[in-house]
């Protein structure tokens, strides 16, 4: 389904029931708005790992953001952290959803968290894989090296000093493989609509702004903070920066040994941890 917020049309989809029928009346869920990695993914991913299990649960909101997936491409000017949180605005007052669980991997958790930063009473809760308050690349680049040895190490180093075709190719081959211990099931990336142009605009201008250290200060809901130990795109160093920013008293940090990008993929009890959280009720 396609709806227009502002200047362009998103894409979502919906898995699960708000209201479940009972003998004593209607049960209402929580919504859980999956908010996706990239910039030049979409939202496919979370329906091969976290989403269906949220829906038994839950209802789910998959999203495309701007530019990605089977949204409107729109414009480079506006594949940026400040239009996506407008955009997320505007999708939630069309589809009246006032309290929204917040899900979002990546780019996905960094516009989680500014949309937080922004309007602190619309978030009932965040869940935030692999996120971090800013890029630091030689953090990420370190990694890959870690993990992938020098061959990603220095494709990593190569791409990020300066993002284009050719050395986001390198970074496909060499990198890309190292983001998860477990190899992605091939069908799984086959069907993701991808974007490169966005991805590497994102690397070469936007990434290098964003600093949300100050901002999170303002989130007045509880987070639930993810981090693989051996992710070398969003590290754990990087994880451990965002949770000393966020007011400490409603933060929830999990780290998982031998696990990459994402969490879920490599480590499905994080899953369990995210329904739990979900669930549970905050008295």
């Amino acid at each position: 389904m396609r709806i227009a917020v502002d200047d362009v049309e998103l894409f979502f989809d919906v898995e699960g029931a708000q209201l479940v029928p009972t003998e004593y009346g209607w049960d209402e869920r929580p919504t859980v708005v999956l908010l996706h990695a990239g910039p030049g993914g979409d939202h496919s991913l979370y329906k091969d790992t976290v989403g269906p299990p949220l829906a038994r649960v839950a209802q789910v909101v998959y999203v495309d953001q701007r530019g990605d997936g089977r949204s409107g491409r729109s414009t480079p000017d506006r594949w940026n952290v400040e239009t996506w949180v407008d955009d997320l605005r505007g999708l939630l007052d069309a589809l009246e959803i006032p309290r929204p669980v917040l899900l979002g991997t990546s780019v996905g958790a960094v516009v989680a968290l500014a949309f937080a930063a922004r309007y602190p009473e619309r978030p009932a809760k965040l869940v935030l894989a692999s996120a971090a308050a800013r890029y630091v690349h030689a953090r990420s680049i370190a990694e890959f090296d870690r993990l992938g040895g020098a061959a990603a190490g220095e494709a990593a180093a190569r791409y990020f000093g300066d993002p284009n075709e050719v050395t986001f190719g390198e970074f496909l081959r060499f990198c890309v493989p190292v983001y998860t211990r477990g190899p992605l099931d091939p069908e799984v990336v086959a069907r993701i609509e991808m974007n490169p142009e966005a991805r590497i605009h994102w690397d070469h201008d936007e990434a290098r702004r964003v600093d949300l250290r100050e901002a999170v200060v303002r989130i007045r809901c509880p987070v639930l903070l993810l981090a693989g130990e051996d992710d070398p795109s969003f590290t754990l160093a990087g994880a451990e920066e965002l949770a000393g920013a966020l007011p400490r008293e409603f933060v929830t940090f999990r780290r998982y040994p031998d696990t990459g990008h994402g969490v879920f993929r490599d480590t499905p009890s994080a899953i369990d941890d995210v329904l739990e959280f979900v669930l549970r009720s905050e008295a």
